[in-house]
């Protein structure tokens, strides 16, 4: 199944998870947000969100500076 990570193509397996899908794509879970078709998912919810075909991830990290 074929899904987008901060506009990257990424195959990923059938009922694979949100959480699945940041592990295959190789980012760090920890102090991340995350929104799904536009929509935030909250850590606790990453495990239980299933993404389907065609779906777009975003990942957002934080930065420090002034």
């Amino acid at each position: 199944m074929n899904i987008t990570v901060n506009n990257k193509p990424l195959s990923v397996p059938e009922h694979t998870s949100l959480q699945g899908a940041l592990n295959l794509a190789g980012i760090d879970p920890t102090d991340i947000a995350t929104a799904l078709n536009g929509e935030v998912v909250s850590l606790t919810d990453r495990d239980s969100t299933i993404l389907k075909e065609g779906d777009t991830v975003l990942v957002i990290e934080p930065f420090y500076g002034g």
